[in-house]
């Protein structure tokens, strides 16, 4: 259900994510890490959102 394959807002937030806690644990970067934390918040809500309306939007036209 994780969509990264293709450029979606939650697959971009999830690559910002890896590539600042990777600098961050790499320089030994607590700012780097913290902002690479965000982005995975951002991310997860955004997936979040984006199956809610998915597939939400399916099952109500489908009651109908």
């Amino acid at each position: 259900m994780l969509d990264i394959r293709g450029p979606t807002p939650p697959g971009i937030a999830f690559i910002l994510a890896a590539a600042f806690l990777w600098l961050g644990v790499a320089n030994n970067n607590v700012l780097a890490v913290t902002v690479g934390a965000v982005f995975v918040m951002i991310g997860v809500a955004l997936q979040v959102l984006y199956l809610r309306y998915r597939y939400g939007r399916a099952r109500l036209e489908a009651a109908r």
